[in-house]
């Protein structure tokens, strides 16, 4: 990206420069993507832009001066929206969102765009760049083939304390989660666990924290509370696996206490036992019921029917626990193989 002028710079000054007029778009019949308490996002195709239209000036010009650093991690500015006179948007080319669902039909490709956002992130932290809301959905595959960022709303310099005002669950950070009223500045474990979320969701094309259902924003959120992680066992590249642990282990610390999640969800948990003979080892589950389940029981609805599996494989430590499919007469201690 070549170096842009201020982003107050007189209109006309790029060929895409647009003015949106008080009695209605510009021309071209606009198709919302977004509208937001920040402005608006809009596709104008006749014109062969998105426009952004943001309510403040101030954050306008702090967006404008982002992009502009971080370059080609960016998608492009094309021109800025204008209203009575003044700069009041930004102006990008259309670019192809990723979408699991329509255009990404092989896990080649998706492993393609999996590495393509690992190198994406590295090159936007060595400028000292922090995106601030790392999703799939904030990803584009622009003309030329290559992935960039788009949303630079929460985005920030490393350590200049700006607080970003919103969190996407499930991909920020349990203690970004737990301090929403009293915001944090962004850091770059924020954005190294939301790309590892981020890559869970792009190679199984499922969101993260759901268990493949359709969970509202409320309970994603929960989950994200008590410090729950996706399911590793879906990932069946151990290349793949290994980044997205890497991402997690250098992201903000991650408060796990089984009464977080207690309180919220029931949690199936793997077991393996150490003194199992076979290759590979068996493998047991119990199920511990939350107070909401408790509550459903009480009331005679039964237990709940999806438990969050958690991702962490536990070895006993408690008592002289065997293998109860390698040692006939062991103690099952009511676990259940499967």
């Amino acid at each position: 990206m070549s170096a842009l002028q201020p982003y107050d710079a007189p209109y006309g000054s790029y060929s895409k420069d647009v003015h949106w007029e008080s009695d209605g778009p510009p021309p071209g019949s606009p198709y919302p993507l977004s509208i937001g308490a920040l402005g608006r996002v809009d596709q104008f195709s006749q014109l062969g832009i998105v426009t952004k239209k943001i309510n403040d000036t101030v954050h306008l010009e702090r967006m404008w001066n982002l992009m502009q650093l971080a370059g080609d991690c960016s998608v492009s500015l094309v021109g800025r929206l204008f209203e009575c006179g003044r700069p009041v948007g930004l102006c990008m080319p259309i670019e192809t969102p990723i979408d699991l669902d329509a255009n990404i039909g092989t896990q080649e490709e998706r492993i393609d765009i999996i590495y393509q956002l690992r190198d994406l992130i590295a090159e936007l932290h060595k400028k000292n760049i922090v995106h601030g809301d790392l999703k799939p959905q904030n990803l584009l595959i622009c003309s030329d083939g290559r992935v960039r960022l788009c949303d630079f709303d929460n985005a920030s310099i490393e350590g200049d304390g700006f607080v970003a005002s919103e969190a996407t669950f499930p991909y920020c950070s349990t203690v970004r989660a737990r301090n929403l009223d009293e915001p944090l500045p962004m850091t770059r474990a924020e954005d190294l666990h939301a790309m590892g979320l981020s890559i869970w969701h792009i190679y199984t094309g499922r969101i993260p924290l759901t268990d493949g259902f359709d969970l509202d924003e409320r309970d994603i959120g929960n989950r994200t509370l008590a410090g729950f992680l996706p399911d590793m066992a879906l990932i069946d590249d151990p290349d793949i696996a290994s980044l997205i642990e890497g991402c997690i282990a250098a992201g903000p610390y991650r408060p796990y206490t089984e009464d977080n999640g207690q309180a919220i969800y029931c949690i199936t948990t793997r077991f393996v036992f150490e003194r199992c003979q076979a290759e590979p080892v068996h493998t047991y589950s119990t199920i511990d019921h939350g107070g909401y389940c408790l509550d459903r029981m009480d009331r005679g609805d039964g237990p709940c029917e999806f438990p969050f599996m958690d991702p962490k494989v536990f070895t006993t430590e408690w008592g002289p626990i065997q293998c109860t499919r390698c040692n006939v007469g062991a103690e099952p201690n009511r676990l259940t193989a499967y």
